[in-house]
């Protein structure tokens, strides 16, 4: 891909132009900010993003698997924000979890280029960008019932948090 080829949100270019390139005299309306609402306490900036249109977070079993690896990780719940973006529009993901400052990036079921991530990346490779790392993987529910899958993803998050 090109530098002439990469294409900018036009929050992305707000944030790169901070102050005002033309002056108009007509009032622009301001951007609704989003308050992220999430689940857990983000004690750790571990940020994992799923989507589901049946539940504010999480059905009950996924929760219960997800508490399940972030124990064997040394985690618990008040070291994430886990936040639903289902309700959210793809290119403002970004900018939602802004707020809480991730350093690390877990999407559960969400391909990297859907929410506006301008580099794509296998599932389970540990991806550096933008003081980030990032770590795509399939959808709790293909977890909990596939070995292998939960094999992949356990080798990738000892990686990434040094087990």
């Amino acid at each position: 891909m090109s530098l002439n080829q990469i294409q900018l949100t036009n929050q992305q270019l707000a944030n790169l132009y901070p102050d005002v390139l033309v002056e108009s005299t007509a009032a622009s309306p301001v951007p609704k900010q989003q308050s992220v609402k999430f689940l857990g306490k983000n004690a750790k900036n571990i940020v994992l993003l799923v989507s589901n249109d049946t539940v504010p977070f999480l059905p009950d079993d996924q929760l219960s698997f997800l508490t399940n690896i972030l124990s064997a990780c040394k985690l618990s719940l008040a070291d994430v924000a886990i936040v639903n973006i289902h309700s959210v529009d793809k290119d403002e993901v970004e900018t939602l979890i802004e707020p809480l400052a991730p350093k690390n990036v877990l999407l559960f079921g969400i391909a990297p280029l859907s929410i506006d991530l301008p580099i794509n990346f296998p599932q389970f490779q540990l991806q550096a960008f933008n003081k980030r790392t990032y770590l795509y993987s399939p959808d709790l529910k293909s977890l909990e019932t596939n070995k292998e899958l939960k094999l992949k993803l356990w080798n990738s998050l000892k990686s990434l948090f040094g087990l």
